[in-house]
């Protein structure tokens, strides 16, 4: 009842009043509007990629906003604002545009649109960590992975990653990471120094991707004791015997070091040499052998030739005494032993007659032996005996120039070499034929020249007896001693 009263009382005061109160309200409604639209459409500055734009808008969201002013985003830009204001109280709004990045890696390769400019996260955004000495380059150069890309426009990254390198110096290992193409240059990056005495497993000029792992032994001081004075030097080596070498004290012969060559160097590097040598004295007894003597149809005559060797027989009787620094510290006991026995020889006796021809005192004699002899001389009355004896051995030649004497074997016939009547020729003498003998010289191929007693000429020498042609149809083979 009371609702419906009230209903009737707005009824008929709107009837009443319907003449002002419509067009009222419509201009009120009109007047709001009016308000709205002038509060809406206000200045908003832009800023894109640096640059800045200011436009009137009356719209009420940030995509409306940037379209008022011909701004289309995707979804990797970048857009800021004030996070405190209301979307009627944005007076500035900040856009980046998301630029292309080509990124290499050693395997692959990545394209990705980012505003992103810290290198080093742009690379974690692709899943790889940055370790210490990895090099980043964009469009080329070497950059600071984690300082701001101040280019502009699209960019490359090359990720070079760094080689991980195990050095085990002295036992210790640690793991330096590098670029480099060589391991010298690896090394020094790292500030490993190397002494010229240290060692290292590899070659300085090494490529570095070719290695995994690299030994230096560093050298130390070593301390050699040797002949009474000390000598020192650095090496690297492990054993005793390479150390002594690098110091250039090497062992020789018999030598002997403490401690022994193939022990470690000791820890405080002291080594002594022991000088060694050992005196071998050989003493030997020689037992003498016959030679048989035989025809040597191809032989000259009066020459020897060997057929068969002898050989002395031959003891021999050895002692060592060993010494060390100097000092005896040992001695063998004597031995002896037979190093050869005695075996006959064989010479032959030249029997081929060859006619030769020689010029002696300018003349030109042709032979058919020749051989070495010891010349005297005598006289009638220079003959050795009391008195003078004129008449020869064959009584058919006085005793004269021209006259040689022979011993009685090289004289006679048959027992002896039958020399008798035999023409020969004396250098410094001359021509002479063999008609006399004597008693000689034991043992030597001995003559003896003839002369008168006014013409004598003392001989006491040795000089050449040549056999002239013709050759005798028999003569001795072999008339040397």
């Amino acid at each position: 009842m009371y609702k419906d009263a009230k209903t009737q009382i707005m009824k008929a005061f709107l009837k009443k009043h319907q003449t002002w109160l419509f067009p009222g309200a419509f201009l009120l409604i009109l007047a709001g509007m009016l308000l709205t639209w002038s509060g809406l459409n206000r200045q908003v500055t832009i800023i894109l990629d640096g640059e800045e734009t200011v436009v009137r808008t009356s719209s009420l969201s940030i995509p409306g906003i940037l379209s008022s002013a011909g701004i289309r985003t995707d979804e990797e830009d970048l857009v800021l604002t004030d996070p405190e204001a209301s979307i009627l109280g944005i007076e500035t709004i900040l856009v980046e545009s998301a630029r292309d990045v080509l990124i290499k890696t050693p395997n692959d390769e990545f394209s990705i649109e980012t505003i992103e400019i810290i290198p080093a996260n742009l690379l974690q955004s692709i899943g790889i960590d940055l370790y210490p000495e990895d090099q980043v380059l964009i469009n080329g150069a070497l950059i600071d992975p984690y300082s701001p890309i101040e280019e502009d426009g699209a960019l490359m990254i090359q990720y070079c990653p760094a080689i991980s390198l195990r050095i085990i110096i002295d036992g210790a290992e640690e793991v330096v990471y590098t670029n480099e193409v060589t391991l010298g240059a690896a090394l020094e990056e790292a500030a490993i120094r190397l002494a010229p005495e240290d060692w290292i497993s590899e070659s300085l000029t090494t490529a570095v991707d070719a290695l995994e792992k690299v030994s230096i032994r560093r050298a130390k001081l070593v301390e050699v004791q040797v002949d009474d004075v000390r000598v020192s030097g650095f090496s690297s080596a492990e054993t005793v015997g390479d150390a002594l070498r690098d110091i250039g004290q090497p062992l020789q012969n018999l030598d002997y070091s403490i401690p022994p060559t193939d022990a470690p160097v000791p820890e405080d590097g002291q080594i002594e040499i022991i000088r060694v040598n050992e005196d071998l004295m050989l003493m030997t007894d020689e037992t003498s052998y016959e030679n048989d003597w035989v025809e040597d149809r191809n032989a000259i005559l009066d020459t020897i030739s060997v057929i068969e060797p002898g050989q002395k027989g031959i003891y021999v009787t050895r002692e060592r005494t060993r010494y060390e620094d100097g000092e005896e510290v040992w001695r063998s006991p004597t031995e002896s032993w037979q190093a050869s026995q005695a075996q006959d020889g064989v010479l032959g006796y030249g029997t081929r007659l060859e006619v030769r021809a020689e010029v002696v005192d300018g003349q030109e004699i042709e032979y058919w032996r020749k051989i070495t002899v010891y010349a005297t001389s005598y006289s009638p009355c220079r003959s050795g005996i009391d008195g003078c004896s004129y008449g020869t051995a064959t009584g058919i030649l006085p005793v004269q120039k021209g006259v040689v004497a022979v011993t009685p074997k090289w004289l006679s016939v048959p027992n002896g070499y039958g020399m008798w009547g035999q023409s020969v020729y004396i250098p410094d003498y001359g021509r002479a034929v063999i008609a006399d003998s004597g008693g000689g010289i034991p043992g030597t191929p001995w003559i003896d020249l003839a002369y008168s007693d006014e013409e004598y000429v003392s001989w006491s020498r040795w000089t050449t007896m040549y056999f002239l042609t013709p050759a005798p149809a028999w003569y001795p083979a072999f008339i040397l001693p």
